[in-house]
């Protein structure tokens, strides 16, 4: 009876064992490690789904913002940004006083009159 038990507990620890050897990695994990090793020191603390979530939310801030093929420094800026956002994830820019232009000097200026 003892043997059978051994033997048991030999090839239950094997394929155990023979399982996790056999692991495959995700495609999120392959994904992860061809970031630049930087990037994944910054983004270590995240499940490989979640920063390569981060990685391309920060890609997409830079593209909004006109920016479509940033430096490594300027994507390392915004993914900081995004990781520990200040005010807001998304830096804000103003296009001037020129985006709206006055009114024609032909329209007359309304005015309010309290009676």
């Amino acid at each position: 009876m003892r043997r059978y038990a051994v033997i048991g507990l030999l090839l239950l620890s094997g394929t155990v064992a023979a399982q996790e050897v056999q692991r495959m990695p995700t495609p999120d994990e392959l994904a992860f490690a061809r970031l630049p090793q930087d990037v994944q020191v910054m983004l270590g603390a995240l499940p490989p789904r979640e920063a390569l979530q981060k990685y391309d939310y920060a890609r997409q801030n830079l593209i909004a913002l006109g920016n479509p093929n940033a430096s490594p420094e300027q994507l390392r800026t915004q993914l900081e940004a995004v990781l520990a956002p200040r005010y807001t994830a998304v830096q804000s820019f103003s296009a001037g006083s020129m985006s709206f232009p006055p009114l024609s000097p032909l329209v007359p200026a309304i005015s309010f009159e309290y009676r």
